[in-house]
Parts: C-alpha cells; structure tokens; sequence
C-alpha cells in the first residue's frame, strides 16, 4: 500500500493489545483495549522538502558561518545531520501483510516506541530494524515466509519515527545511539532472536546493539548496510562548503548528541564476537549506500556470505521476493553461519 504525503501509514490503527505496567503479566492474559491515537512523530508539522533555490541560500549561509563562525556553523550542521527525514517521502511504504498486534514499550526514560508483531505469541522471534527515516512497515515485507514457518515477527518505530513517541531530542529529531536505545528496549520486551534483518542504518545499530549485549541473535541478514557514519559526516560538511576544522566541529557536535559516529561503523565491527555471520546483500545501483560498502564488509567479515542485485536501489531491495527469499532462507536455515571465535 503507497503511502501519501497525506496518510504515511494506515488511516486507522488497529485494536491493540499489550503488556501492562506489571512486569509478570503477558499479552495472553490481556483483553483487547482501546487503540492508542496514531502519532507520526517523523515530519514535524509543515515541514517540507527544501527546494533547489531553499538548498542554495541553506548553503550559502552554511559557507558563510564556517568561515566567520564556524562553531555556531558547525553546531546548526549537526542538527541537522540529526533531522529525521520527512515521513511523507515517496519512497516509503507500507509494505505490512495485515495490521498485527500492537505494544508500546518504553525506551528507559526516553519515551515509548510502537511495536507491531505477526505470527504466535511465545514464538521464536525474528526482528526486523528499519534504518533512518524509516518506520515498520518499511522492513515489514519479510514477514509472511517467517510467520508461516512459525516464527513471532517483530518489527518496530525507533523513537522519532514511525508512530513512536519523539526522543530527548524532540519531534523529527533522533540519533543512532536513539535508535540502539530503541532496539535495546525492544529486545528487552521480546526476548533474544531466532533472527534479525536489518536495513541501512538499522545494520550498524543491529550490530553495536548486539556488541554491547542489548540483544542476541542466531542469525543476522544486512540488507543495504549502511557505510562509514565518520566518511559520511565529512562529505555531509563538505556538501555545505565547510572546512576540514569546521567539519572536525560539526562531528564533534554530532556525537554530542550521544555516541561515537565509530560506533556505527559496520565494516569495523564485522567479525567480532559475539555478532553471527551475517547474510549481505546489496544493489549495484544503491544510490544512497555505495555497493561498495558491502563488499568491504564481506572482506573484512569471515564466514559472511554476500547476494548482489541489480536494479532494485535502496528500497525496492526490501520488497523483492529474490531477496526476502534469500533473507528469509537465511534465518530459517538450520545450517547457522559461523560466530567468530
């Protein structure tokens, strides 16, 4: 189902059932309750695509501050490095089989994000992590194949985006260490994984979330992985004519916003226990992440096998039924890809 500028998801929300505050009761036990409003938190209100001549004079200011006051320039760069994208953008869809069940667990003192699962409750589970912008729907086609082999698929908002309730940072602003939190949160609610697919930048917050022992998982799919965060943020600064300082200011400003940009690297984290050998596929003409990133991840990943394609982007990857194939058959293999020592 396309979504509109109007509408970036279903018109209705479903009835919900979930966990309560009591930590021991289960969502078996629960009746149905009332649905919860929906609440797109991604595109703050009137917010719109910049265009051309927007972009320009964004620029020109940008260039001017760096040279004059290249902190201030450097600190209004990173928020908006930190801007979700607007929800209403083309690409996104709704790509869920049918409305599943809805819980809303807190992120610590964060708020709470929207979690929507398929298939039997007590389940093994599979995760499904949307990359920045994103939402659940998005990462959502993967499930049928999985729930059919019966599997509890879980896909859910990192805060700020989505139906999830706004970070520390406020409405249509986040963070990847936000979206860790998320997941973390998340795998608390659920329990360890069966599996994980992850897209774009969900690749690096799958991977550090597993490092630092928020989630375990058997499997592990890369779907688009996002590239170096640090590489990016350079040719981000250089987009707005900064200079070399006032982009090393601009980082700086960026991870003041609550992690490393390194900590997102998903080439330098590859091959570290206790992260599986992940599944990897990428298109030839991604023209948001380079092809080239995944083929440095697989060289410095051992044991991780890579499916190239062709003419599906970034986003068509995600619903192609070669690919939720290969994923799929990924996690449900019963030949698990090799941890590394």
């Amino acid at each position: 189902m396309p979504v509109t500028a109007a509408d970036p998801g279903p018109s209705a929300p479903s009835p919900t059932r979930g966990r309560g505050d009591d930590p021991n009761q289960t969502s078996s036990q629960l009746a149905p309750r009332a649905p919860f409003p929906i609440r797109r938190h991604t595109r703050p209100p009137g917010a719109r695509h910049p265009g051309p001549f927007t972009k320009a004079v964004i620029r020109a200011g940008f260039i001017g501050g760096g040279y004059l006051t290249p902190k201030l320039a450097a600190r209004a760069a990173a928020r908006l490095w930190c801007r979700v994208p607007p929800s209403a953008d083309a690409r996104r869809k709704d790509n869920r089989p049918n409305p599943g069940v809805i819980e809303r667990p807190r992120v610590g003192t964060l708020g709470r994000v929207t979690v929507e699962w398929w298939g039997a409750d007590g389940a093994p589970v599979v995760y499904l992590v949307h990359g920045w912008g994103g939402w659940r729907g998005h990462v959502a086609g993967f499930a049928p194949p999985l729930v059919e082999a019966g599997l509890r698929v879980v896909s859910f908002d990192a805060l700020s985006h989505g139906d999830s309730e706004p970070g520390v940072h406020g409405p249509g602003y986040s963070s990847g260490g936000e979206m860790i939190e998320s997941l973390k949160a998340v795998a608390e609610f659920f329990g360890p994984a069966r599996g994980v697919i992850a897209h774009s930048l969900g690749c690096g917050v799958t991977a550090r979330t597993i490092l630092e022992g928020g989630l375990t998982t058997e499997r592990l799919a890369l779907i688009s992985p996002n590239a170096d965060m640090r590489e990016l943020a350079v040719r981000f600064g250089r987009s707005l004519g900064f200079r070399a300082r006032t982009c090393d200011l601009m980082i700086r400003d960026i991870e003041g916003w609550g992690r490393r940009i390194a900590d997102l690297d998903v080439t330098a984290m590859g091959g570290q226990a206790p992260l599986p050998a992940p599944l990897i596929v990428h298109d030839r003409q991604d023209k948001q992440v380079p092809f080239q990133t995944s083929v440095d991840i697989e060289a410095n990943w051992p044991g991780s096998r890579f499916v190239a394609t062709d003419g599906l982007g970034h986003f068509r990857v995600l619903i192609d039924p070669n690919v939720i194939r290969a994923a799929t058959t990924a996690i449900l293999s019963d030949e698990a890809l090799p941890t590394p020592p």
